[in-house]
């Protein structure tokens, strides 16, 4: 399993970065401002000095930089439960990781028992009083509006630092804190669409069909090109009598099977879990650390990765567009959805996306849990239990986010 990368939070450090927030911002966020209404202020500093863990959803890459914001704005400190493969390997990357650990971050290895991160997570929480920011869907949605189903095991490494605290008969609370964050554009942002738009018929359409029609006929047009030009390179036979979205799925489900069969993997579960499940697999491999292999290990090592290049665009194409449907837009034709679903385009096809701004962060608290209330209940049916609180907190997030206007 790759090296654990502990939490080494370095006060100094973290009141300099704060300090900086707002050159940062500037720089790299296009200029994001916090809008948390005292509702949610209030209930944050209500339980500020106990255990709690912080539940966002993470629907885009700035999520973490808002948490940091938030604790800069309420004076508090965090911790960072965060995918190992965000430290990288190489120096540039190492920096970086350097930099989160002194921040609070620590790392943890998706979809496997990691160890050293349960046990960091445990002990922070039943012996101290940390303040931990865990993204509970174990992706980003790059979605506004959608929340992706919760990962159980967030809860149940709560509960196991609820039966840590009762063998060492400490009597605290220990909260859970459903957070929902959402993202406006302050200003009019259809001139960046409509050019974003054109970057991509140009692209990706013929000449021939770059005929003027409205904002939204053009964004479809591009989707169904898309569309169109992934089928026949994944051998997919369209339908024209079947709903697009009904394909969308299916052609998901066809480049899932491909990598599955690749790797002689078979699951009956749905495509969120699977996909998770294979994104686990292939990270745990490629970012194992081979100055501890044996010559022979690094031979299957490599082996492995070379399997894995077979599949792995098709496993970030299945990523970037695992929240995605038709409709999205129609349904709502703000600016921002309009840009989400481009920004998606524009990974698939230039490979990366531009960061547009300047964007304000709604950010909107929940009631905090207190997990000893429902002890009793956790000891007697524990999966029962880990399930129902898990949903209870996804469901409550959801409607946070919905919340927002």
């Amino acid at each position: 399993m790759l090296d654990f990368k502990p939490p080494k939070p370095n006060t100094a450090l973290i009141q300099v970065a704060k300090g900086f927030v707002p050159f940062i911002n500037r720089l790299f966020l296009k200029g994001l401002t916090l809008d948390v209404d005292a509702e949610s202020i209030a209930r944050l500093k209500k339980i500020d000095g106990h255990p709690t863990v912080l539940s966002p959803n993470h629907a885009a890459r700035a999520d973490p930089a808002v948490m940091f914001c938030l604790s800069k704005r309420l004076s508090q400190q965090y911790y960072y439960m965060t995918a190992r493969e965000s430290y990288g390997k190489g120096k540039f990357d190492g920096l970086r990781g350097f930099l989160m650990q002194r921040f609070g971050a620590y790392s943890i290895v998706r979809g496997t028992a990691d160890r050293n991160a349960f046990r960091t997570t445990r002990e922070l929480l039943s012996k101290g009083n940390a303040s931990l920011v865990i993204f509970a869907e174990g992706e980003i949605s790059r979605q506004n509006d959608t929340v992706m189903r919760f990962e159980r095991g967030i809860v149940q490494l709560c509960f196991w630092a609820v039966d840590d605290m009762a063998k060492a008969s400490v009597d605290k609370p220990l909260y859970v804190v459903p957070i929902g964050i959402k993202y406006h554009y302050p200003r009019d942002m259809w001139d960046d669409i409509d050019a974003a738009l054109t970057d991509l018929e140009r692209s990706i359409l013929p000449s021939a069909d770059r005929t003027p029609i409205e904002r939204y006929g053009r964004l479809r047009r591009i989707g169904v090109a898309i569309f169109k030009t992934l089928a026949a390179e994944y051998q997919y036979k369209v339908d024209e009598t079947v709903p697009l979205d009904a394909h969308i799925q299916k052609l998901k489900e066809q480049i899932l099977s491909h990598a599955e069969q690749i790797m002689g993997i078979h699951s009956d579960a749905d495509v969120l879990t699977r996909v998770r499940a294979l994104k686990n697999l292939v990270d745990a491999e490629v970012y194992k650390d081979i100055e501890q292999m044996t010559a022979y290990e690094r031979k299957i090592h490599e082996e492995l990765l070379q399997k894995f290049q077979r599949f792995y665009p098709d496993l970030e194409r299945l990523i970037n567009f695992i929240a995605i449907s038709d409709g999205y837009v129609a349904e709502e034709r703000s600016p921002e959805r309009f840009l989400e679903v481009i920004v998606r385009l524009e990974r698939e096809v230039f490979g990366a996306s531009k960061i547009r701004g300047p964007r304000v962060a709604s950010v909107r608290v929940g009631e905090p849990k207190n997990l000893r209330d429902c002890y009793d209940t956790y000891k007697a049916q524990k999966r029962e239990t880990v399930e129902q609180v898990t949903l209870e907190l996804e469901t409550t997030v959801r409607a946070l986010v919905t919340g927002v206007s």
